[in-house]
C-alpha cells in the first residue's frame, strides 16, 4: 500500500458542473493507474456529486456510475 497522493484543490462555481478525470490529477503528483485507488470529496457546502469510473486497464472494460447527495 503505498501513501495517498494529493491533495488536488478543484474549483466549481456554485450552479455548475466540473468534468474531472482523475488520470490527469498531476499537480502533485499523478493518480497511479496500476492500482486500485478511492477518492474523496470534501466541500464547504452541500454539493450532488455523480462519479462515473471506467476501468480501462483490461480488454474487457468496466463502466460504474453513482451519485452521491448531502445528507
Amino acid at each position: 500500500m503505498r501513501e495517498r497522493c494529493g491533495p488536488y484543490r478543484i474549483v466549481v462555481a456554485a450552479a455548475r458542473t466540473k468534468h474531472v478525470r482523475f488520470d490527469k490529477l498531476t499537480e502533485r503528483e499523478p493518480v497511479s493507474r496500476d492500482s486500485d485507488y478511492a477518492g474523496v470529496i470534501e466541500s464547504d457546502v452541500p454539493t450532488v456529486i455523480p462519479h462515473t469510473r471506467l476501468d480501462s486497464r483490461q480488454p474487457a472494460l468496466a463502466l460504474m456510475n453513482m451519485v452521491a447527495y448531502p445528507v
